[in-house]
């Protein structure tokens, strides 16, 4: 009988060791291609607000993932100060970053999801406490993909466009 209750334990130690490295090499995982996804959504940005604004920037985003789910590559962005003032002076709408992101995509080539109708998605935009807010979404997986048909459907609903 001793025998039978320590071979049951040992087996869930090793069961639960295993669990606990394989959910490590998961997140390892998603986190390296998470950070690859913000690397190459913070280069977009910039260079494309940069063009816009006539001014060099170097805006790192947050990631807007975790909100949402595993595997979602959106981020967010912060706009204040002198460069909020430039992006307001410029008249800078979601649509038109939209479609320089759409550009900026195209002229590098920029991988994106099979299917998908654009690489890059402005998800979310709004202006709180002197800041402008701009959350994007990067298409390059099916999860991401079905976050932005998601939003879409949210805001069809209250008759609004994404």
């Amino acid at each position: 009988m001793t025998m039978l209750i320590f071979f049951i334990t040992a087996l869930a130690i090793v069961a639960i060791i295993y669990l606990a490295i394989h959910r490590m090499l998961i997140n390892r995982a998603t986190l390296i291609v998470r950070n690859r996804a913000a690397e190459i959504t913070d280069a977009a940005v910039n260079t494309v607000l940069s063009e816009v604004l006539n001014r060099q920037l170097n805006l790192r985003s947050e990631t807007v993932a975790d909100v949402w789910g595993r595997g979602v590559m959106a981020f967010e962005y912060v706009l204040e100060g002198q460069v909020l003032s430039d992006a307001l002076t410029n008249n800078l709408s979601s649509s038109a970053l939209n479609g320089k992101l759409a550009e900026y995509a195209k002229r590098q080539q920029t991988p994106h999801i099979e299917g998908a109708a654009e690489t890059f998605r402005v998800t979310d935009w709004w202006e709180y406490e002197h800041r402008l807010h701009i959350d994007v979404a990067y298409l390059m997986n099916e999860a991401t993909r079905e976050y932005v048909d998601d939003l879409k459907k949210v805001a069809k609903s209250q008759g609004e466009k994404l």
